[in-house]
């Protein structure tokens, strides 16, 4: 376990995050068959494949930090999800470094089934998400070495806001 990370700590310093920000939608947009879904607390979700993969993944325990689960279903099936927390700072674990975030919304660690990737969805999570009414600012990081996330978030709608290397 502690060979494990200590690695991931010196790899961190060759890792690279790009930070993006957005505000809420000016309108609040809408699509055909998608419904997004907070979650609170686990007592709530009664689907399985939810439920699997918070278990696999051990992020039960989020809830307890008072993150927030969203969920999005495509005519009812669950195709992607990701977390949200409000907080004045952030600890990006990629990179082993911490950020003020000045009270805003993040966005993090988002997934899609596999069967479902490749369609657009993740945009889509992206874009409802900032339907939520608040006056405070979204920011969602990836991996330089992510393309694929970088395009669905700038897809979005989301502004590149910094790049952040450890060396």
């Amino acid at each position: 376990m502690f060979f494990i990370k200590f690695i991931k700590y010196l790899f961190s310093f060759f890792q690279g995050i790009y930070i993006f920000e957005a505000q809420k939608n000016n309108k609040n947009i809408k699509y055909k068959n998608f419904n997004l879904k907070f979650f609170k607390s686990k007592k709530h979700i009664n689907n399985l494949l939810i439920l699997e993969y918070l278990k696999e993944n051990n992020k039960i325990n989020r809830f307890k930090k008072n993150y927030y689960l969203l969920v999005l279903f495509y005519k009812k099936n669950f195709v992607c999800c990701g977390w949200m927390h409000e907080t004045d700072n952030w600890h990006i674990s990629e990179i082993n470094t911490d950020i003020k975030t000045n009270n805003l919304i993040v966005l993090f660690d988002f997934f899609t089934v596999p069967k479902f990737r490749n369609k657009g969805f993740y945009k889509k999570i992206l874009i409802l998400i900032r339907n939520k009414r608040t006056k405070k600012s979204f920011l969602i990081y990836c991996l330089k070495t992510n393309i694929r996330s970088k395009k669905g978030i700038l897809n979005a709608g989301f502004n590149l806001k910094k790049e952040i290397k450890k060396i």
